[in-house]
């Protein structure tokens, strides 16, 4: 069975497509392993985040500005402003009190205050890990601020209050776990909090199982470092909020707080504890951000990392897309690159819309790499095309000479890529022109060197004009001679008269030439042309080989040029027969020439009736 041999058009594809992978594979690879880009990467992911209602049973207690204003500086304040804050609140009916604060000195008012929480058996206090340290891959800390000890022992939960942020400083995990660096384990304000609001006992260890830990009657993805993930979606613009000052007084309502968890930290402008977060402008205070993390765990609106395969599975996607489809939508026309443009808006929109949908199921996806291989690959797309748009002007201009139409050009390349394009060698029939300077070697005497060539050129070069217009190809230049040829190697049912027309133009063009150039010796072209069956192919070497066609009539149109006069237009009997409706012309006395036995019928043309003429395409 004969194999089958790829076109043209085929191939060029095939090679679009394994450019198109080549680029989309090094970008990916550089990508996944160097991540450039990295701030901004985590930048695009933040954008993600929709303002959502937050969990009314939540409320912020702000050490705020008017706080600060009426009770002096902070460390200055007596204790017992916290303990009557305590009683306060429990008076209230509020379920758990937490303090974002640490209470690391001790103070004379110690007494009342331990007195405060025991009463109110559901205060939450803060510890602070410091000096980190990283051992095994994890960070531990060699050191924790504590509660001094009559509020340790009278509290009804500790829990430390670490938040620490990406590299780029943003926050965008809590972890709810830390150890100190001898692997006691200390567990999150946030579990400390939420334990005491379910009245459930903090659980001795943390087992990790399948990226998850079972924590609050809940299995919380965390990573192995027990990192949460905060959903920063919460709108803390409409999170409750009571200023502490009010509290201190009793001045709020206690509905506000009845049955609910007031977290009390530090909200006052200029202090410490603020942070970045994804979802916001400015830096909001660290007591917003162990809400968050409490909010996303009672809510379950968990967020986590996909599978380390997802990401280059998707750009592998992709990647396959524009390679299979691009090619495809071709590369000729402008609505073919706005095709292309299209496909690669539409997957860019597909890869925000999935990151979308992703990030509602849970899952963060990173959008920044996927996102900037589309733009890459159209951009390698369009070079690839100027490139192989260049290669077919030389493939076309090598095979067919300087001079010839872009219709021509654009043709043969279409029929080239379709594999239709027979450049091997094949008979039909051809219109061959034949263009010649009488007396040239009187001209050139009389001429410098520099001059004989631009005398050639200006005189061919209108030859030639008049040969493409007329979609004839300018086969070769042979010194003062000129060769073209229609309908090879592709079809124009029209050919002979189109030689001719541009015979009779270009002898019409010569003339006007020749009164600007006003030289002693006139420049004067006697143009053959003749019509006959012909083999056209390419001929040459291995390195160097250009298309042309050979036979008895593309010799017999040569030797008409030779016997035509100055000025004249002469042409063979096939050629005739093909144009007489279209021209006036004599005929001849039969003339013998080279390589012929037999006499053969010339026409002289007399004028050309331009008018009735088809239009050529």
């Amino acid at each position: 069975m004969p194999k089958h041999k790829r076109t043209r058009s085929q191939s060029k594809r095939l090679y679009h497509a394994l450019v198109l992978i080549g680029v989309g594979s090094i970008f990916t690879l550089v990508a996944l392993l160097v991540q450039p880009f990295y701030s901004i990467n985590l930048w695009v992911s933040d954008q993600l985040f929709l303002a959502q209602p937050p969990n009314p049973n939540i409320v912020i207690a702000g050490i705020d500005d008017a706080t600060l204003a009426t009770y002096g500086l902070w460390g200055e304040w007596p204790r017992s402003l916290h303990a009557q804050a305590i009683d306060n609140l429990s008076q209230a009916g509020a379920k758990v009190i937490a303090y974002d604060v640490i209470f690391t000195d001790a103070s004379s008012d110690d007494e009342m205050l331990a007195t405060a929480i025991v009463n109110a058996g559901n205060v939450v206090l803060a510890d602070v890990g410091t000096q980190p340290v990283s051992q095994g891959g994890e960070i531990a800390y060699d050191d924790f601020l504590m509660p001094v000890a009559p509020l340790d022992e009278a509290a009804s939960g500790i829990g430390h209050a670490n938040v620490v942020p990406d590299g780029d400083g943003t926050v965008r995990r809590v972890p709810l776990v830390i150890k100190s660096t001898s692997g006691q384990v200390y567990p999150s304000l946030t579990l400390a909090v939420l334990y005491k609001e379910f009245g459930l006992p903090l659980p001795q260890d943390y087992p990790l199982e399948n990226g998850s830990a079972y924590l609050v009657m809940r299995n919380v993805p965390v990573d192995s470092s027990y990192n949460l993930r905060v959903n920063f979606g919460a709108d803390n613009q409409q999170r409750p909020y009571v200023s502490y000052q009010d509290i201190i007084s009793g001045n709020f309502d206690p509905s506000l707080v009845e049955n609910k968890i007031v977290l009390i930290g530090m909200t006052a402008t200029g202090e410490l504890d603020t942070f970045s977060v994804p979802n916001s402008a400015g830096k909001i205070p660290g007591v917003y951000i162990h809400a968050g993390a409490m909010d996303t765990i009672l809510t379950q609106r968990f967020l986590q990392d996909p599978s380390p395969f997802v990401p280059p599975l998707i750009m592998v996607g992709l990647i396959g897309i524009i390679a299979f489809a691009l090619p495809r939508l071709g590369t000729r026309h402008w609505t073919d690159i706005a095709k292309g443009l299209g496909l690669t808006v539409g997957l860019f929109v597909a890869v925000l819309i999935g990151g979308f949908i992703a990030f509602d199921k849970g899952y963060t996806l990173d959008l920044l790499y996927p996102l900037l291989l589309l733009p890459t690959a159209y951009v390698a797309n369009i070079i690839y095309i100027v490139i192989t748009e260049q290669r077919d002007k030389r493939f076309v201009k090598e095979l067919f000479g300087r001079y010839i139409s872009p219709q021509i050009a654009k043709e043969i390349v279409t029929r080239a890529d379709a594999g239709d394009l027979q450049l091997g060698g094949e008979q039909r029939e051809v219109s061959v022109f034949f263009a010649d300077i009488r007396g040239f070697t009187t001209i050139s005497e009389q001429l410098s060197p520099e001059g004989v060539m631009q005398m050639l050129n200006s005189y061919l070069s209108v030859i030639a004009d008049a040969v493409v217009e007329n979609d004839g190809i300018v086969n070769k230049f042979v010194g003062d001679n000129i060769m073209a040829v229609w309908n090879a190697p592709q079809s124009q049912p029209n050919h002979a008269l189109l030689a001719v027309k541009a015979a009779w133009e270009a002898q019409l063009r010569l003339a006007e030439l020749r009164q600007k150039d006003n030289r002693p010796v006139p420049v004067q072209f006697g143009i053959g042309v003749n019509t006959g069956v012909a083999v056209a192919g390419n001929v040459g070497s291995a390195g160097r080989s250009e298309y042309t066609v050979i036979g008895d009539s593309v010799n017999t149109a040569s030797r008409i040029c030779s016997n035509t006069p100055a000025n004249e237009v002469r042409i063979g009997a096939e050629t005739y027969n093909q144009t007489k409706d279209y021209l006036e012309a004599e005929q001849l006395e039969p003339q013998q020439v080279k390589g012929k036995a037999a006499p053969i019928t010339v026409y002289r043309i007399i004028s050309l009736r331009s008018a009735t003429a088809p239009e050529h395409k």
